[in-house]
């Protein structure tokens, strides 16, 4: 097989064509859903595993792992298929998550839902990339909006499932309802997904893979965010470990880059493509945008319930405006480029309707109106939904067709591994604020607990009224401090939309020639298909 990419495009008659966008849209939706609905459940998990502070590797560990294959996934669809990829992550991600329910211990928790999160990783790039082969460039926009309001759905609606089973049966629910779905993903994927196959033994894809670059890039990845995770609450940040850990972490990131530019015949990230200016800002940006997201998605429910004193069901309800507010943008959002053929000034407009939302946020307080957390959350969902998938359609307009999987994973990548770092560094300003603001007249064994486990109503019964209102009044006051971190990188990423290019959504005929369309064009013509001067979008549906 060598270094060579090989074209994976095909059309699909309209009836299959829609069947196979809903297996997609399924697949996308219970990603999401999986990765949302564990923040409203976490109170519920921890105190049932008896987790502290730790719970938060609930999240992280699932996006340190979903982070790390994003990439890696991406190049290996390019050497053995999207069809065989995208069915071993999303065999990966039902059976991690089916094993998260059976958890006795946080640690077997946590070693879950990283595996989980390989899944996720896998399906989150590969529905899109598998999209992109499935409809031409001039029609992507439309169709990448409609994934997103499947993504808008499970980030949105996630909360409130974790909320509902965490109060009304049990947080192992959680986990649960997505195997049997994923199931359903996969029959209809097996069935109705005929993308062409990839030429060559398996041996010859086997060598074809990046081993080094895969190592050291996990490596590296893991090494760094584990520490950033957990530095502050597992370890303190001056301990050996956490320091041996970066140093490691950064040599074998730096050994990464040496490998995909010197050794790596065909590199999971060939580092060409930050040549285009366009495509490296989308890169940074989405990395701010993935810090903000899913900081906010854990963040707001935790002041929802622990400063508003919402259940959990009720802090899945408050999130609906939030969710809504993506739906109807990125709906707009998808037939605006589909109609136009642009989408830097639709994504700038969610940029600036983002940074006020997120600007607004710092007043959250405990004696904020519901009127008013309404109304910022909604705000905040209409500027994110008219940037995340307008955005990604840009970064595969911008870059060659033999580069469009590995842009499409690496955006993804920029997106997870923000998270993962956002994540960690709201968690950090938690554990740094928290405990400077609480009553100097607290009992110490609880002073000292929550120092330690963190904010938890557990103690709610051992401390008088106004202590406890001083216990809320000090989480409250950490909060704010986090939402105060996510204005200024909402506000990076507007600024970064001017310094992009736009580029025409057609499909370049030469741009496919390079990766060894020649043979297949004459194919394509005897079967009808269009020839490689036309958009093949004529013979889709619009």
């Amino acid at each position: 097989m060598g270094a060579e990419i090989h074209d994976q495009t095909v059309r699909l008659p309209a009836f299959q064509l829609m069947i196979v966008f809903l297996a997609l849209n399924l697949s996308l939706f219970l990603s999401f859903l999986d990765s949302s609905s564990v923040s409203t459940a976490q109170p519920s998990i921890a105190r049932d595993l008896n987790a502290g502070s730790s719970i938060t590797w609930v999240g992280t560990s699932y996006l340190v792992a979903n982070t790390g294959f994003q990439i890696i996934t991406s190049r290996l669809s390019d050497i053995f298929g999207r069809k065989a990829i995208l069915l071993g992550a999303l065999g990966i991600f039902g059976l991690g998550d089916l094993l998260c329910g059976f958890a006795k211990t946080p640690t077997w928790l946590y070693g879950c839902r990283a595996l989980a999160g390989i899944g996720g990783g896998g399906i989150n790039s590969l529905s899109m990339i598998v999209l992109s082969d499935v409809v031409s460039m001039k029609t992507r926009g439309k169709y990448m909006s409609l994934l997103g309001i499947s993504i808008a759905l499970g980030s949105g609606v996630g909360p409130e499932v974790g909320g509902l089973l965490a109060e009304k049966a049990t947080w192992r629910w959680v986990f649960w309802i997505t195997p049997p779905m994923t199931a359903v993903t996969m029959v209809l994927i097996v069935f109705l997904l005929p993308l062409k196959k990839v030429p060559g033994s398996v041996t010859e894809k086997l060598k074809a893979v990046d081993w080094l670059g895969s190592v050291l890039s996990l490596g590296g990845i893991v090494m760094l965010l584990v520490p950033i995770s957990g530095g502050g609450t597992t370890y303190a940040w001056s301990s050996p470990t956490v320091i041996a850990l970066l140093v490691i972490g950064t040599l074998m990131l730096v050994a990464f880059i040496c490998v995909q530019v010197w050794v790596a015949k065909l590199p999971i990230l060939p580092l060409g493509m930050f040549r285009n200016r366009t495509v490296a800002l989308l890169l940074v940006q989405t990395w701010f945008v993935g810090m903000v997201m899913y900081g906010n998605l854990y963040m707001a429910p935790l002041y929802l319930q622990n400063v508003l004193g919402y259940s959990p069901i009720m802090a899945g309800v408050m999130m609906i405006p939030y969710l809504v507010g993506q739906i109807v943008t990125t709906t707009i959002a998808g037939f605006v480029v589909n109609a136009t053929g642009t989408n830097k000034p639709g994504f700038t407009i969610g940029f600036l309707l983002w940074a006020a939302g997120q600007g607004a946020q710092i007043c959250f307080g405990k004696s904020t109106s519901v009127g008013v957390v309404v109304g910022i959350l909604l705000l905040q969902g209409l500027g994110i939904g008219a940037t995340l998938q307008t955005t990604l359609v840009l970064a595969q307009a911008s870059c060659k067709p033999s580069e469009r999987a590995v842009v499409t994973g690496a955006r993804n990548f920029a997106r997870t591994s923000g998270g993962a770092i956002g994540l960690a560094l709201c968690n950090a300003i938690i554990n740094a604020v928290f405990p400077k603001h609480l009553p100097s007249d607290l009992p110490s064994s609880v002073h000292d607990a929550l120092e330690v486990d963190g904010f938890s109503s557990d103690y709610q019964s051992q401390v008088t009224t106004d202590q406890w209102s001083g216990i809320e009044d000090a989480y409250s006051l950490a909060l704010r401090d986090v939402f105060i971190f996510f204005v200024p990188l909402v506000i990076m990423c507007l600024v970064l939309c001017f310094g992009m290019k736009e580029s025409p959504l057609v499909d370049n005929a030469a741009a496919k020639a390079e990766v060894g369309r020649e043979k297949e064009t004459k194919l394509d013509l005897e079967a009808g298909l269009g020839a490689p001067e036309t958009p093949s979008s004529d013979s889709e549906p619009d």
